[in-house]
């Protein structure tokens, strides 16, 4: 005699937040991954047709999150595939940034989207920026970096308040507090190189800044500590960050320069704080080595679509 089939079923509120948790996946996905995206934009019409607890969950998710106000439920899924085709679209600024850092080429989203969509479409405009301001001077990256920490705190608000349900804007939320911590890791790093090329040419600002007791053995430890707070940050992370490869620090305004230099001078840093520096600019040509050579999955690469 065949033994009964146990049946076993979650609870539906579990259910409901493995779903959000697969739909934002799969929006931020649309947006920020090079590669091919096809299961991420159906994804809604492919949960929907795995059964029919699946379906009325799935349904009230998107809904909500897409801002769906039609009475034909099988209008969403088509509603929903075009905010994510124009989110893919409006990605390829972070996918595959242009080199003119005055030029924001990026295709219009309607205003009436959907809150998600339109915190999408700001967050897509911050990486842009972070992106650009690293090809321009020491300054304008600081300041850059100051203006998109703000930026940051309004689209946490945006997502905070504005977005049903919450846990869509999760991935999005924690792609925003990526962004401001780059934001701040990369600015101090960028600030404390220019200390330092300062201090090397003997210029005014380094005097005044030795007034605060920061020399350029306490710079070189901060760079050290900053650089380990950023391999953190990428290693912990979930998803890809765009733009961010493991030689990211080198890669802004002045900093590889700088502590290169620094790597040879022979008396305005200690044998044991040089040691530190070469360690670190070793580490960042080896991994701009790599990156260049295989990228990796999960750090984004320049990549056209």
């Amino acid at each position: 005699m065949p033994l009964p089939v146990a049946h076993f079923a979650l609870p539906t509120e579990l259910l409901f937040n493995i779903l959000a948790h697969v739909l934002t996946h799969s929006v931020h996905m649309v947006v920020v991954s090079p590669h091919d995206v096809e299961w991420h934009l159906h994804a809604h019409h492919t949960l929907s047709a795995v059964c029919f607890a699946f379906r009325e969950i799935v349904r009230g998710i998107s809904a909500k999150a897409f801002q769906f106000a039609g009475e034909d439920s099988a209008g969403l899924a088509p509603h929903v595939h075009r905010h994510l085709t124009a989110l893919r679209a409006a990605g390829i600024a972070i996918r595959h940034p242009v080199p003119t850092p005055t030029t924001f080429a990026t295709p219009p989203l309607d205003p009436a989207a959907p809150q998600l969509v339109q915190g999408y479409s700001l967050y897509i405009r911050i990486v842009y920026i972070r992106t650009q301001a690293a090809r321009c001077t020491p300054a304008i990256y600081t300041s850059t970096s100051a203006a998109i920490s703000g930026v940051v705190g309004f689209l946490s608000m945006l997502l905070d308040t504005r977005v049903e349900p919450r846990a869509m804007a999760a991935v999005l939320r924690a792609a925003a507090a990526d962004e401001a911590a780059l934001s701040r890791i990369g600015g101090a790093v960028v600030g404390l190189c220019d200390l330092l090329a300062a201090l090397q040419e003997k210029l005014p600002q380094a005097a005044e800044a030795l007034k605060t007791s920061l020399t350029a053995e306490d710079a070189i430890r901060d760079i050290a500590a900053a650089d380990a707070e950023f391999r953190a940050l990428v290693d912990d992370n979930a998803t890809p960050i765009p733009y961010c490869s493991p030689a990211w620090l080198a890669e802004l305004p002045d900093v590889a320069a700088t502590l290169e230099r620094l790597c040879v001078a022979p008396a305005l840093v200690s044998d044991d704080a040089r040691a530190v520096l070469s360690a670190l600019v070793a580490r960042w040509a080896l991994a701009s080595e790599t990156s260049g050579a295989d990228a990796d999955t999960d750090v984004l690469q320049p990549a056209a679509g």
